[in-house]
């Protein structure tokens, strides 16, 4: 056990979970949150009796939450119930061309024999390389930090490290089992919302393919927003202590040492300090210039997840052509990711997209008779962002989306909001206003992500999607984890 005081910055999922294992182990914790509740960019939103996930909404990746929740001698099930979704999601090809992806692993196989010959044969052997490869990340390389190359050169990690395929892109390991775009979306797609692309990825991201087609799409009851709270809860059990309203301005060194935090109310004495805020911001604006590990010069090199625009709407009326996931993949795909990624970005003219309705599985989501919906559309990060842009693309998605749904939606909002760039960057002083914060590609992918430790500043940590593994709420628990036993390893406990 120990004494040692614990200022962790950020209640988002990554300070949160940190927060409670530390507390478990006895150290005195404080999570210090700028906004006035807990979750970051998994805060809820409630107004006129709908409620809003304003972050994540897949929850996927079960075995993550079960060994967290394990690590205090309890299950997900001690917090909130999850249910498995049917249809897991609907795709919109567009043009009244629509799939449904099942948790029936077999109607899934019939659904590929349509898209291509030989579709199910073809699906079987991508997921058996898939599942292949999610054991692998899990069993050697998800849970561990990666500091240096030394931290590499193991002769299994570079044996199965090659068999993960982390040396060649996503899309073009895609195609060597499918020649349908269609197909080749479908197993693809998953790759944005965890901050990358097809063409920029490495392969190992095929993982996703089994933890959606095989694992399953689930749902727990309440939203994300139940997921966060059992968190939080957690954390307030061990015996952390949170501060809201706290906006933390500056951690405090001495002698290359950190001996606390400034935050906007005053300065707080810490042993340790645990910074789950935008990396870049802890980096750059909390730190004096020389004990910054990452300069400015390494962020402008870095390749940035996307940034977010997104639409919350409360309707009173049902949408019938929707179920709780629903994507739309448009056909120009690689033009699509292009204006997202790369030197030439801008807003992109006919985006991919995804819709979520809670209310299809959750009726406590809105009031009787409505939907909340959310439209997220994945854009570049560092746009401008105006109020003006805002209602020109509020209006551009809206025309589509009721083309695509035959419902003129707009008749029907009673509330509405616009959450993006300016928004990301003021309540989690987001860098360019991502949403995700790196993009996973092969040279930002475990050693080549920013690490736990500062190299500069004894007793300083980070966790967070920045962090390997990733961007992501299961890998951010795993970030969490990893930062708590990187502390217990440095203060002997």
């Amino acid at each position: 056990m120990s004494s040692e005081n614990v200022a962790v910055v950020g209640a988002g999922f990554a300070g949160m979970a940190a927060a409670a294992l530390l507390a478990r182990d006895g150290y005195d914790v404080t999570v210090l949150e700028k906004n006035d509740r807990p979750g970051g960019r998994a805060m809820v939103y409630e107004t006129e009796g709908y409620t809003f996930d304003m972050g994540p909404s897949w929850y996927m990746m079960l075995e993550a939450f079960e060994r967290f929740f394990a690590e205090f001698g309890k299950t997900p099930d001690d917090f909130y119930e999850t249910v498995r979704l049917d249809p897991s999601y609907r795709v919109f090809f567009g043009d009244g061309d629509v799939v449904d992806v099942h948790a029936d692993l077999d109607q899934n196989m019939a659904l590929f024999n349509e898209l291509e010959p030989g579709g199910a044969k073809k699906l079987q052997r991508f997921l058996d390389q898939s599942k292949y490869q999610y054991e692998v990340a899990i069993d050697d390389f998800i849970y561990r930090e990666y500091e240096s190359f030394r931290d590499i050169l193991d002769l299994q990690l570079i044996v199965e490290g090659t068999k993960l395929r982390i040396f060649q892109s996503l899309d073009r390991f895609a195609r060597r089992y499918f020649s349908s775009v269609k197909t080749r979306k479908l197993i693809e797609y998953s790759i944005a919302f965890v901050g990358g692309a097809p063409h920029i990825s490495p392969a190992m991201y095929a993982l996703l393919a089994h933890c959606d087609l095989n694992l399953g799409i689930w749902y727990p009851r309440g939203g994300y927003g139940s997921v966060m709270q059992a968190v939080y809860q957690l954390a307030e059990q061990q015996g952390a202590t949170f501060r809201f309203d706290t906006d933390v301005q500056r951690v405090r060194v001495d002698g290359g040492v950190t001996t606390g935090v400034t935050t906007s109310q005053d300065d707080i004495d810490a042993d340790i300090v645990l910074n789950t805020a935008d990396y870049w911001h802890g980096e750059m604006n909390m730190l004096p210039e020389r004990y910054r590990t990452y300069k400015q010069r390494y962020w402008k090199k870095r390749e940035l997840a996307p940034a977010s625009y997104l639409i919350f709407l409360g309707l009173d009326t049902k949408l019938d052509a929707l179920v709780h996931h629903n994507l739309y993949l448009n056909p120009d795909w690689d033009h699509y990711f292009k204006q997202v990624f790369g030197s030439d970005t801008r807003w992109p003219d006919d985006p991919s997209y995804y819709v979520s309705c809670q209310s299809h599985t959750d009726p406590s989501m809105a009031p009787e008779g409505g939907e909340n919906i959310t439209i997220l559309v994945l854009v570049a990060p560092g746009l401008q962002d105006t109020p003006e842009i805002r209602r020109r693309y509020y209006d551009k998605i809206m025309d589509h989306f009721e083309q695509l749904v035959g419902t003129n939606v707009r008749e029907h909002v009673v509330t509405r909001r616009i959450f993006a760039h300016n928004d990301f960057a003021s309540y989690f002083n987001a860098y360019k206003g991502t949403s995700l914060g790196l993009a996973h590609t092969l040279r930002q992918t475990a050693i080549f992500r920013p690490h736990h430790r500062s190299k500069k500043v004894d007793n300083l940590y980070y966790a967070g999607h920045y962090t390997h593994p990733g961007v992501g709420v299961p890998v951010t628990l795993i970030s969490s984890q990893i930062a708590h036993r990187l502390i217990r390893e440095d203060h002997g406990s």
